[in-house]
């Protein structure tokens, strides 16, 4: 099932298409003899004696978390929890996440992505959880931290742990809440705010003072923008779009000659070039350095210095030798594409509101670039 998902294309005139890979590989994955019919009633219940050969089986072989998600489940969970108590005898070590308690809806292919996401991250989440709640006990911090979730919501560090595929896009989600806050306090009901991050900058709509919702989204992508293009979650999130620019986004010339920005990034180890971490690449971060967009003595609050040699010198042997340009060209180039991009996507978020552009609060403080945005149909509302 998780193989085959929905069987569409996201573009059907691709013949070499690339589909996101599941989470677990098919090797990884059991079967259980039992059935619940559409209506809930029980067909075959699951015998114990098999239930607990599985469980010895996924011991055996090592597993650090389950996910159990059986047909109609939604429905009826018990043969679900017979799963789960079976694995609790045997292993009770191994994280195991149902699927009627992670989500109990119906349509099997995306209640099992969402299931087994979930189980992926438990036990990294868990352990993060529990050094942060231990770290905060030794400074002194007696109050138990709440965890923002991808809808902008707060939950309890134990929920987070039973559930942490809800904390997906949690951080930009956080954003979106922030900017609603700050817009109603000047008097704004509907905005679009812009939050631009190292990898990549998101966008939400901001609709009579609430970010929008949705019910879905998809992560690993293979195909950025393309929706289908990624594994399904269906958890409340707030609606973004995805747009692959960032601090760290990586300046390059293409097989055309043509200068591209991101969606790759440098990120934080090694970072830009002028981070002198090693990095080679040329970013956006090099390039607003070049341009005296950001004071090299005082980055991070004067924490950190940055090497604006080594930021040119990255540009002027990717980007301008390349494209036989002056280097200071070369980073205007970089400067432009990668404002007009959010640009272009911020005119289609407000196109899909159905309303004019409206105010913008942004964490960015590059310059403005003048959207030119003539409504090409490769621009959507997908989430990211």
């Amino acid at each position: 099932m998780l193989e085959l998902a929905r069987g569409n294309r996201y573009d059907i005139f691709d013949l070499d298409i690339e589909m996101p890979r599941p989470l677990v590989p098919r090797a990884d994955v059991f079967e259980v003899d039992e059935r619940v019919d559409a209506h809930g009633a029980t067909l075959a219940a699951p015998d114990p004696r098999a239930l607990d050969c599985l469980a010895r089986e996924i011991r055996t072989r090592g597993f650090e978390a389950v996910a159990v998600c059986l047909l109609h489940a939604y429905l009826d969970a018990s043969h679900e929890r017979q799963v789960a108590e079976a694995i609790a005898r045997v292993a009770p070590e191994i994280a195991v996440s149902v699927s009627a308690d992670v989500m109990p809806d119906i349509g099997e292919y995306e209640r099992a992505s969402t299931t087994v996401a979930n189980a992926y991250i438990r036990p990294i989440v868990r352990g993060y959880l529990d050094r942060l709640r231990r770290d905060l006990r030794g400074l002194g911090v007696a109050i138990e931290p709440l965890i923002m979730t991808s809808d902008g919501g707060t939950v309890a560090c134990d929920t987070a742990v039973e559930h942490p595929v809800r904390l997906v896009e949690s951080g930009p989600a956080g954003g979106a809440v922030a900017a609603a806050h700050c817009s109603a306090q000047g008097g704004f009901g509907d905005v679009i705010a812009f939050d631009m991050g190292g990898t990549t900058a998101k966008i939400c709509v901001i609709d009579d003072g609430r970010p929008e919702r949705a019910t879905e989204f998809e992560v690993a992508r293979v195909y950025r923008f393309a929706r289908g293009s990624g594994l399904p979650l269906r958890v409340p999130v707030t609606e973004m779009i995805e747009i692959g620019a960032g601090g760290g986004s990586i300046a390059r010339v293409d097989e055309t000659g043509l200068l591209k920005v991101g969606p790759d990034s440098a990120g934080s180890d090694p970072g830009p070039a002028c981070y002198m971490r090693g990095g080679a690449e040329p970013t956006v971060t090099d390039a607003d350095l070049v341009l005296g967009y950001l004071d090299p003595e005082f980055f991070l609050g004067g924490a950190m210095r940055l090497e604006r040699e080594r930021a040119l010198d990255a540009i002027a042997s990717r980007v301008a030798g390349p494209l036989r340009l002056d280097p200071l060209r070369a980073a205007a180039g970089i400067h432009d594409i990668v404002n007009n991009n959010p640009a272009r996507r911020r005119r289609c978020a407000a196109s899909s509101a159905a309303r004019i552009p409206a105010p913008t609060v942004s964490s960015h403080s590059g310059a403005r670039a003048r959207c030119t945005h003539g409504g090409s149909p490769r621009c959507s509302g997908s989430t990211g």
